[in-house]
């Protein structure tokens, strides 16, 4: 991998959270159980409260949303997301990387190796089931030339995940990302490098997402940066399609 191809991946985690915050307005929340008449019990900053929603939720999944309440009346959610499980298949693998260390990381001679390394020392000292799956699907990951990486980012649980391909009728190198981000919600993209040319096309699911990041545009200096809005954006790999046989530890 290329630390100078990869800088835009990380300007984004290091977004500003309290601008992100005041405009994007997003929040991460768990859903406990319905309560009927589009009411839900839900945890919002490890605070349980009572929520409406016009959209359907399923219970125990977790959702990027739009919070917003008036006085003496019931929090009202909107914009909703289905998080991908992954984010909390990955939350108990006990492997967690600070924006520095994936830097370190990124900036290695070989961080395929680097990494793999990790997540093996993990694998042998897994005291549970649930840990030892966990990092067996992020040691697939690699296997599949796709690096999942699991990150604590503003004090919240995130993950990143890139792969490096070449086109060889364009000649030009590739690197596909995905990024699931409390703040910011879920972000697809693809860094293309020509020479010394690096173009940049993001999706994002959230309009405030992309009006956050478009007014950030300043502290990019790339050639070409395209952000588009997409509503679904999937995972480049996904622990639902990469099953692991049943192991006993």
């Amino acid at each position: 991998m290329n630390i100078n191809q990869l800088s835009a991946l990380t300007k984004l985690l290091s977004t500003n959270p309290n601008e992100a915050k005041a405009l994007i307005k997003l929040v991460s929340i768990d859903v406990l159980k319905s309560l009927g008449e589009s009411k839900y019990s839900v945890i919002l900053q490890n605070k349980t409260l009572t929520a409406q929603s016009e959209k359907p939720l399923s219970e125990g999944a977790k959702y990027w949303s739009q919070l917003s309440q008036s006085k003496d009346a019931t929090p009202k959610l909107s914009h909703l997301l289905k998080m991908p499980q992954l984010l909390s298949t990955f939350q108990s693998t006990g492997i967690e990387y600070s924006l520095k260390e994936l830097h370190t990381l990124l900036n290695a001679k070989k961080p395929e190796a680097l990494l793999k390394q990790n997540i093996l020392e993990h694998l042998s000292s897994a005291n549970t089931k649930e840990e030892f799956s966990s990092a067996s699907s992020l040691l697939l990951s690699l296997q599949s030339n796709i690096f999942t990486i699991p990150l604590v980012l503003h004090n919240s649980f995130s993950l990143v995940q890139f792969k490096k391909r070449y086109n060889t009728k364009t000649k030009k190198t590739h690197i596909d990302f995905y990024a699931a981000l409390e703040l910011l919600g879920p972000i697809s993209g693809v860094i293309a490098l020509d020479e010394s040319v690096i173009e940049i096309e993001l999706c994002v699911a959230f309009v405030q997402t992309k009006i956050f990041l478009e007014n950030d545009l300043k502290n990019f200096s790339y050639n070409t940066i395209n952000i588009s809005l997409i509503e679904n954006i999937e995972p480049l790999y996904d622990t639902k399609h990469h099953a692991l046989l049943d192991i006993s530890i």
